[in-house]
């Protein structure tokens, strides 16, 4: 790859379009909203029968981890202690 290659490449990654500060900003706001409105309302459900919470939490925690690094690592916690417990039932049986 010569340096006139190695040019190029650079100009074409400063002709992209940067993402602004407000359109971060804006999607970590969005995120926020759409994961913790899923957490609450898997929350408001555990008196109701069904399998409704789980799901709800574990997508609720899936959308927070897009942008937050917190929800990432709470949900690989929850995903190591889900399987302790899957490979647990397992032995009983």
């Amino acid at each position: 790859m010569g340096r006139q290659d190695t040019q190029q490449i650079n100009l074409d990654r400063t002709t992209e379009l940067p993402r602004t500060v407000a359109v971060k900003g804006t999607r970590r706001l969005v995120v926020l909203i759409v994961g913790s409105t899923l957490i609450t309302l898997g929350m408001f459900l555990i008196p109701f029968p069904g399998p409704f919470t789980i799901p709800l939490v574990l997508l609720g925690l899936t959308v927070l981890s897009w942008e937050f690094s917190w929800a990432k690592r709470l949900l690989f916690k929850v995903r190591l202690k889900m399987r302790e417990l899957r490979a647990k039932s397992h032995y009983k049986h």
